[in-house]
């Protein structure tokens, strides 16, 4: 009866991420005057983001490159003018912190193969610039887009959610964490009748979390279709919830007098 219920308990032990060294084992990190049990704790929060990126831009392909990135620009502009003049994203995008970020245009020749003589030859240019939108107010993302269609940007990405400030909920998953590994420390040598001792070594791990994002397929569309599919359509934007995950792994000292 003991054995299996002491077998039992190992089983759970293997499966929390746990191991016990004791005093007679032949494990060579072990420490030979005193047993140690190593504890990972683990844990996870979620949390509604508050911001959300989009990312756009404008793609044109001429005969020349000049002409093709004088059209991005005229695009690029007109969106930035056109979120910066319209009053009811003054809230959701603000102009002093950033929200409105132009990467460098980027111009670069296109190529056709020329079969009679077996080489490629420059056929045009393509020049893009994409621009990244900070957004707070969710339900403005589809004016954004309105705009960028009558802007004449040509590319939207993906849109993606962050919290502006993680630190607080990243904070909460490293403690709970820390509470998982000293819960399970307790649970199971109070099981096995012995008494936990001091910290001998602890090792953080390097937490993460997943932003999440509305993935639009990147391609090129012409203004008529884009207007044809408007973001005004009564689209809405509601994004799940970011989860945020750390572990700790904790090795404590095992005493060896028994519990009474």
């Amino acid at each position: 009866m003991f054995r299996s219920k002491t077998s039992s308990i190992i089983t759970e032990m293997l499966l929390a991420g746990v191991f016990i060294c004791t005093g007679a084992s032949s494990y060579a990190d072990c420490d030979e005057k005193q047993g140690t049990i190593s504890i990972q704790g683990y844990s996870s929060v979620k949390a509604q983001p508050d911001v959300a990126y989009v990312r756009v831009a404008a793609t044109v392909q001429s005969e020349s490159a000049e002409t093709a990135r004088k059209a991005v620009e005229k695009s690029v502009s007109a969106f930035i003018d056109g979120l910066k003049k319209d009053s009811s994203l003054k809230d959701s995008i603000r102009k002093d912190d950033g929200s409105i970020k132009a990467e460098s245009i980027s111009v670069n020749p296109d190529y056709v193969y020329d079969s009679k003589t077996s080489e490629r030859r420059v056929s045009g240019y393509s020049a893009s610039r994409t621009v990244v939108v900070k957004i707070r107010d969710f339900e403005q993302i589809s004016k954004v887009l309105d705009i960028a269609v009558a802007s004449g940007i040509n590319n939207i990405y993906d849109i993606s959610y962050e919290l502006e400030n993680p630190a607080p909920v990243m904070e909460k998953a490293r403690l709970d964490a820390v509470a998982d590994a000293a819960s399970k420390a307790r649970q199971i040598t109070g099981a096995l009748g012995v008494r936990l001792g001091t910290i001998a070594s602890i090792s953080y791990n390097t937490p993460s979390y997943g932003a999440s994002h509305d993935y639009v397929q990147p391609r090129m569309m012409s203004k008529g279709m884009m207007m044809s599919n408007s973001a005004a359509d009564s689209a809405v934007y509601s994004p799940d919830k970011l989860v945020f995950t750390d572990n700790v792994s904790v090795v404590y000292n095992l005493e060896q007098t028994k519990k009474n």
